[in-house]
């Protein structure tokens, strides 16, 4: 039987698809699912090339996906899902463009242990004006680990996080292992269902997009870093 939250999810990922001054529509293949044709009827698991997982990159050699009640473990959405620890600690993730600066996102994860219990963390980062990941204008707009178990798929959320506002670059959003209960860096860290839309749209509760003045007040010359609200990240 699938999890209580699949519901819910279902719910708010119906409500991602955004308004047009957004210019988003979410990540793609939130779920994981064989858009590819590269794992048809999987029952077990298999480790994939990044090519055969559409949407999806990897910090690691290869992506791991696996079928919907492998091991005892439902999906958390859909036919499929990923493990982040394919055989290191790697990142799955995803960079969108286009979307306007001073808006304010809000995302949705499952997040699920393999063994005992599990930590991944979730970074939101704008990529500066060269749109290049690892350079000295990236910007941290949100970072934050989670936790998890085997007993159910954890639904996170942003509703209760402070604002994540876009400053109009390109974003990387990584899924990054941090340990696992197993203590083995292959073994751990279930991922499903991860996408993001506006605030208003995925996270009701959030508070409202800040005034564009207030917005504009924030940001430096140039747009390259926000004073007192976001975090500078260290070039890398």
């Amino acid at each position: 039987m699938k999890n209580v939250f699949v519901a819910l999810l279902g719910a708010v990922v119906a409500t991602v698809g955004l308004a047009g001054n957004a210019q988003a529509s979410g990540l793609t293949n939130y779920n994981f699912e064989d858009a590819n044709g590269s794992y048809p009827g999987l029952k077990r698991f298999k480790f994939l090339n990044e090519s055969q997982v559409s949407g999806w990159q990897t910090t690691d050699s290869k992506i791991e996906i696996w079928g919907d009640g492998f091991l005892g473990v439902d999906a958390g959405d859909g036919n499929y899902f990923a493990e982040i620890n394919a055989h290191n600690y790697g990142s799955l993730f995803q960079e969108v463009s286009d979307i306007d600066a001073g808006q304010q996102m809000g995302f949705t994860f499952m997040h699920r242990a393999r063994k005992g219990t599990d930590v991944m963390n979730l970074s939101i980062t704008d990529l500066g004006l060269d749109n290049v990941f690892g350079t000295e204008d990236d910007t941290v707009l949100f970072e934050k680990d989670y936790s998890a178990t085997t007993a159910k798929w954890e639904l996170n959320t942003s509703e209760n996080e402070d604002a994540i506002v876009t400053l109009g670059n390109s974003m990387r959003f990584a899924y990054t292992a941090v340990s696992t209960g197993s203590g083995n860096k292959s073994v751990g860290n279930f991922l499903d269902a991860a996408n993001f839309g506006l605030a208003s749209e995925v996270t009701p509760g959030a508070q409202d997009v800040p005034e564009p003045g207030s917005i504009l007040a924030l940001l430096t010359i140039g747009g390259m870093s926000v004073s007192g609200v976001l975090t500078k990240k260290r070039s890398a």
